[in-house]
């Protein structure tokens, strides 16, 4: 069967039961994704109004939290109104405040409200304090969208499990099965982790078993399957599933620390979580789901309330940090991210994502003090890579290139190679000069991941930038825009591959198709220009010099436009020396 990874398997619930309902929002994320239901606030008059306003206006300009101060003012002069109460709870859960979410809550259920939100969040609080008769009576999910039905049934699976046992729960989970691993997939995790944390690890060894064998590929699960491996003297097969899981999804945490313990013989047993840990659980999987189909900070509204019920999961705080970096609230991310302790697997992630915050608000020497002093107390690869990733985006690739060294040494102690470091040390090599060192790193990788375009088009650019192997630059570039014909740089790549080779009319041609797909990026309009220069089109050739010039090139290239603007004409492919390497570095995506 074709792999599934657990976020596309969330995918269609994430789609199907978010907009359906929305009610009409204040802010980005509640107009475009609220999966839960509401109506339009009437319109108040006096105090009530204003407040209500005020409100609106925080919310819009990304301040969910003056915006739950003010909707609750609103409620106080106009109680009657339920639907101010819910867009309250909504904007302080996006604020980050539990507690008052859960206050708004109780205020929005007493005026008569049954909105999709105040009902989970009264749920999850129940569940909290342990009141079984509110759990139930809020976390009915017949009441539930697609999506929040998702969520409510994990957090029923683990109530009914500590009120009625597992075998009540197993038959409560499996009763909505509908035999699609993709739709089936959160479902069976919890299953799962119920059963391992009733000790039937044989049971749970099962049902991960056939989850890991559909390609659903969920870390937390592969972390207690892998721990059940091992537990029962299936080292090697341990193992391998996590190796399996480094390959096809990427560097976690948790699991290459899982992965050390037991390549170092150490005793690894199976976690047995509480009743709250696996609620949390249930609320977090779906939030990692939405947040990946969403570019703002809404999946934070769920990473509160996992952390509500279980306070110690670092990977929802390490999410949910990530979703307020993603919405521009970066001061905020770094207050969330300083919460993970030095003792939590997930601390190197966090100090990385930091740096990144920092990075991104161009507080560039803190940003690398943040990463440098985290490797001093954690020297863990994943911050290794992250540090190297900020030395390269700060063009400080000698710096990059050491580090990446080390890595990629490391990984070779391991018999472990990674295409992505590999990459990642090939480019710095490049804008070092060092050609032949990284030729082969860019070929090695490319041998692990012959289909990937970005690292096709950078060695095949690479060449045609050189003047050599041209014949295999274009076949790789060719190959690279038909992988990912609607990047902007790869097509720029091959049309500019075109006009180092004279061929002039063909560089128009598919330069005109790179500026139409990113018609924002200076060095696409600057190539086009000179294309249209050679091609006899010279009013069109300044038009696009100056239109480049508007979007702020680098410094490097102002004085070469200018020149050009002001009659110099540009260099012939033949004489083109490096220029224009900008656009294929540009296609290289951080990690």
């Amino acid at each position: 069967m074709k792999r599934i990874g657990i976020i596309s398997a969330l995918t269609a619930l994430v789609l199907t039961g978010s907009c359906a309902s929305a009610p009409v929002g204040e802010s980005k994320a509640y107009e475009r994704a609220m999966p839960w239901q509401g109506q339009r606030a009437k319109v108040i008059e006096g105090d009530a109004y204003g407040d209500f306003l005020i409100a609106r206006f925080a919310a819009m300009t990304n301040d969910p939290g003056m915006a739950a101060e003010r909707y609750a003012e609103a409620i106080k002069t106009a109680p009657q109104n339920s639907g101010i109460a819910e867009r309250a709870v909504f904007s302080s859960l996006l604020a980050g405040d539990y507690n008052k979410s859960v206050g708004l809550s109780e205020t929005a259920a007493k005026l008569g409200s049954d909105a999709t939100l105040v009902r989970l969040t009264l749920g999850v609080d129940a569940m909290r304090r342990g009141n079984e008769k509110k759990a139930a009576a809020y976390l009915d999910e017949t009441e539930y969208g697609p999506f929040n039905r998702m969520v409510a049934r994990g957090l029923s699976g683990w109530r009914i499990a500590e009120q009625d046992g597992t075998r009540a729960a197993e038959a409560y989970l499996t009763e909505v099965l509908t035999g699609d691993p993709r739709l089936d997939s959160a479902t069976l995790y919890m299953l799962g982790l119920i059963q391992v944390s009733a000790k039937k690890d044989d049971e749970a060894l099962k049902t991960f078993s056939a989850l890991w064998a559909d390609g659903a590929r969920l870390a937390v699960g592969v972390e207690a399957y892998a721990r059940l491996l091992a537990a029962s003297g299936q080292r090697d097969e341990a193992i391998n599933v996590l190796s399996a899981f480094r390959a096809e999804v990427g560097q976690n945490a948790a699991l290459s620390h899982l992965r050390t313990q037991i390549e170092a013989g150490e005793t690894v047993r199976p976690v047995r979580l509480t009743t709250r840990q696996g609620a949390a659980l249930s609320v977090y999987v779906p939030a990692a789901a939405l947040m990946a189909q969403t570019d703002d900070d809404l999946a934070g509204v769920y990473f509160v309330l996992a952390l509500a019920l279980d306070p110690e999961l670092h990977v929802a705080r390490s999410l949910w940090a990530q979703a307020l970096d993603n919405a521009g609230r970066r001061d905020e991310a770094i207050a969330i991210l300083k919460q993970v302790p030095e003792d939590s697997t997930y601390f190197a992630t966090a100090r990385g994502q930091m740096a990144w915050a920092l990075r991104r608000e161009d507080r560039n020497e803190a940003a690398l003090d943040v990463a440098a002093e985290a490797l001093k107390y954690a020297p863990d690869r994943d911050l290794k890579v992250q540090l190297s990733d900020l030395y390269r985006s700060l063009e400080r690739h000698g710096e990059a290139e050491a580090l990446l060294t080390e890595i990629i040494d490391e990984d070779a102690a391991q018999n472990q190679t990674d295409w992505r470091v590999l990459y990642a040390r090939g480019t710095a090599r490049e804008q070092l000069g060092k050609w032949p060192g990284a030729e082969a790193d860019l070929k090695a990788a490319l041998k692990q991941e012959p289909e990937n375009a970005s690292l096709l088009n950078y060695l095949g650019y690479s060449y045609v930038d050189r003047g050599k192997n041209l014949t295999e630059a274009f076949q790789l570039i060719q190959k690279a825009v038909a992988l990912n014909p609607q990047s902007g740089f790869i097509t720029d790549s091959l049309g500019w591959a075109h006009y180092k080779m004279g061929r002039y009319d063909m560089a128009t041609r598919y330069l005109e198709r790179a500026v139409a797909l990113e018609p924002g990026d200076p060095v696409l309009n600057d190539h086009l220009g000179d294309a249209y220069w050679q091609v006899g089109r010279r009013t069109e050739a300044r038009f696009q010099w100056t239109h480049a010039l508007k979007m702020g090139p680098d410094e490097s290239d102002v004085a070469r436009i200018e020149g050009k603007l002001a009659g110099a004409p540009p260099l012939a492919g033949s004489e083109q020396a490096g220029y224009g390497g900008e656009a294929v570095t540009a296609t290289v995506q951080r990690r």
